[in-house]
């Protein structure tokens, strides 16, 4: 708030006139828009609660809908593999007694596969049962006309177990006499692979229990026969291993402990009709036939159709608040805000006083808080439970953790090493009973970063007073590398403290000199961007203010001189902005990471916008990953395809191409065009700051571009060259660190 709109609020607070009105009027009025605003805000959110329930809801129906498929496919998978070892082992045996399938059978039927398998047993085809086994069998059944239809895959079932009053009924039964069933044979001997038949009635269906079933059949072929063809199949086939199912047992058992507030339908192929529903999950009270979910999927070639229907009571769950509360809180809320503006009418005098006084108190904060965050010592406040307070940016940088990951947390369990973590507590614990040794005194402890590392830190603290509670200010400084130099120091020979002592000064003077090459580089860029743009601004100003001023009536040689004057400022302004690039790749700190080269360059081209004029290639796939920091390699693509669009500009079809090659085992990434090129005794020059091998008549530039793209690519650990020729464009290569293989 600045202080004119604060002296203009006085200056109507001096008015009654105007006061009085402003008191009632304004308020009045926004007390009228806030209950209109209240009831449309609270109308939409009901309507978006229901909306957000339907949501929910409709996610849980494919949520459901998708686990019945996956148990229901589990289940009949694992009934499959059973057949298919069935189909083995009479493959291998063949031929076989009832006795020795009884054998093979029991372990199966005793660890319970499935409930709702009404058997295991084998179906022969007449022209493989033995005489003896064709005389046992019940011939009145299969042999009726009734039940038998004379035909190439007239089959006999010779062993069903379990041997049950249902399983007896079975015996001898021609499945093949039956169209469904035949089906189902028919295509599990053609294509050699299980198959599952469509909704039938078992023969086994004898009491009045009666419900749907079907039939998963797995072809036995004569193993000393060939069976690469149909023709070939149908020939070696000795029969089925066959397994009848009670769809409502079998799939009843799949959702027998799942919950019950979503019914669940089974229908047998696409079409959800009474006449092929398999089995029926009813919820537990009523159903939302708006919103169901139906998924269909196949399963031993054979498609079926799982429908999730959603019940009041699921849709009443995810409802998480009803209406009747929102519309409540909101009149509520809408009531509160309306006495809350009569409120702050009647006080706004003592308000705004109290903002001028908070503005400055803010101000005095956060410039303290400005200097604390950016002081070069790392600062960190704590309370009387040891929650971390406060945390600057020198504290992350020292003990590697960011302040928004620490606030609230223990200082005991970030930095205190586990010896001390004791003592630190019953510091704290005992703080106001005990004298302290450590307040007000500069101390040597050892501290612990994120990564385990442990540091020598020199601590001063402070306690204050702050709203009846005791806060702990700390000042630390990292001096491990002074007590680790100092620890080495008296570990060394006598003979060797000269050396060591002529090393420790080379070492300091190179970090001094360090630091002043930092130092001076910051201020170059202050400079940069503020010293020198300054001056630039003011020629442009007056250069503007000048033509503006004489207008029509300048000379025609003046017009140029000022035009050359806007047009060098301008080119002085984008060397800045060059030498601020380069200065803040310097500066920037390196945050490599492993991604696609070649995205990277898309996201580059697609920034430069559309330039039809221009046909540029990119070989995504010969980029592949690279290891390095994006923020700065996409700065060095932007130069190196900017130059590429620039120096072919002159061609009548510009091309440019972006890729990959090997050269001597290292993997080279290009930007190749075909512009004038250059002369390649020049090459090493072209990455020099300010050095052009083209006039600013023929191209403009700075001379800088290819000098941020050298200083980008070796800073991240690579290297960059070029290769040209007069007239036949130029290929810039560059080499990376690669991703490590997965």
């Amino acid at each position: 708030m600045s202080a004119y709109s604060l002296e203009s609020r006085s200056d109507s607070l001096d008015d009654p006139a105007r006061h009085s009105v402003r008191v009632w009027v304004f308020p009045a009025a926004t007390t009228c828009a806030i209950l209109v605003i209240g009831v449309a805000l609270t109308w939409f959110l009901a309507r978006g609660m229901q909306q957000v329930a339907v949501e929910l809801t409709q996610r849980t129906l494919e949520d459901r809908a998708l686990r019945s498929e996956r148990a229901i496919t589990a289940r009949l998978l694992a009934c499959e593999a059973v057949l298919h070892a069935a189909a083995g082992f009479i493959d291998n045996s063949w031929p076989i007694n009832s006795e020795q399938w009884n054998r093979f059978v029991r372990p199966l039927r005793e660890s319970s596969v499935a409930p709702g398998v009404q058997g295991f047993g084998f179906a022969a085809v007449l022209d493989w049962v033995r005489p003896e086994q064709f005389d046992d069998a019940p011939r009145d059944r299969w042999m009726s006309p009734e039940a038998t239809v004379p035909n190439d895959l007239n089959t006999l079932i010779l062993f069903l177990e379990p041997h049950d009053i249902r399983n007896e009924y079975a015996m001898g039964f021609d499945m093949a006499s039956e169209p469904r069933r035949r089906a189902a044979m028919e295509r599990a001997r053609d294509e050699g692979a299980a198959t599952l038949s469509s909704k039938l009635i078992l023969v086994q269906e004898i009491d009045g229990e009666t419900q749907p079933g079907f039939v998963m059949y797995v072809p036995v072929y004569a193993k000393d026969r060939s069976t690469a063809t149909v023709g070939d199949r149908r020939r070696a086939l000795i029969g089925f291993v066959f397994s009848p199912f009670r769809a409502v047992d079998f799939i009843g058992n799949v959702f027998q402990y799942g919950p019950k507030d979503v019914r669940i339908d089974v229908y047998d192929g696409a079409k959800k009709l009474s006449a092929t529903r398999l089995y029926t999950q009813k919820a537990a009270a009523g159903e939302l036939p708006g919103l169901s979910v139906a998924h269909r999927f196949f399963v031993a070639g054979h498609e079926w159709t799982v429908q999730a229907t959603a019940t009041p009571a699921l849709l009443k769950r995810n409802h998480k608040v009803p209406n009747w509360i929102v519309w409540s809180s909101g009149l509520a809320t809408t009531t509160l805000l309306s006495c809350l503006v009569f409120a702050m009418a009647r006080s706004r005098q003592v308000l705004r006083e109290r903002v001028i006084a908070d503005q400055r108190l803010i101000e005095q904060q956060q410039d303290a808080a400005t200097m604390l965050e950016h002081s070069l010592v790392a600062f960190i406040a704590i309370d009387e439970q040891d929650r971390i307070l406060e945390w600057n940016k020198q504290a992350a940088q020292t003990f590697g953790w960011e302040k928004h990951e620490v606030l609230g947390q223990r200082l005991v369990e970030v930095i205190v090493p586990e010896s001390l973590r004791e003592a630190h507590m019953a510091a704290i614990k005992n703080f106001h009973t005990r004298e302290h040794t450590v307040l007000g005194r500069r101390v040597d402890v050892p501290a612990v970063r994120r990564d385990g590392q442990e540091l020598i830190v020199a601590l001063s603290v402070t306690a204050v007073e702050r709203r009846g509670e005791t806060v702990f200010f700390a000042s630390i400084r990292d001096i491990t590398a002074r007590v680790k130099q100092q620890e080495q120091l008296r570990q060394l020979n006598t003979s060797l403290e000269q050396r060591v002592s002529e090393r420790t000064q080379e070492l300091e003077q190179a970090h001094r000199q360090l630091q002043i090459a930092y130092r001076d580089l910051e201020a170059f860029s202050r400079s940069v961007s503020h010293d020198l743009r300054a001056p630039l601004r003011a020629i442009q100003g007056y250069a503007g203010f000048l033509v503006q001023s004489v207008g029509s009536s300048i000379a025609p040689e003046s017009a140029r001189d000022v035009a050359a004057i806007e047009r060098t400022a301008r080119h002085m302004n984008v060397i800045l902005d060059n030498l601020l690039k380069l200065a803040s790749v310097s500066q920037s700190e390196l945050k490599p990471q492993e991604f696609s080269l070649g995205d990277l360059v898309q996201q580059v081209v697609d920034e430069l916008g559309p330039r039809p004029e221009v046909r540029i290639q990119i070989d995504c796939k010969q980029l592949g990953c690279v290891c390095a920091d994006p923020g700065l390699l996409a700065l060095a693509l932007r130069n190196l395809v900017n130059n590429a669009i620039k120096f072919s500009a002159t061609q009548p079809q510009p091309e440019i191409r972006i890729g990959a090659v090997d050269i001597d085992g290292e993997r080279a990434y290009f930007v190749r065009d075909n512009g004038v090129g250059f002369d390649p005794k020049y090459a090493d020059r072209l990455f020099g700051a300010f050095q052009r091998l083209h006039s600013g008549r023929e191209f403009e530039g700075t001379g800088l571009g290819l000098t941020i793209v050298k200083s980008v690519i070796e800073k991240n650990r690579g290297r960059v060259w070029a290769q040209s020729r007069p007239g036949a464009g130029a290929t810039f290569y560059f080499a990376l660190p690669t991703c490590r293989p997965a």
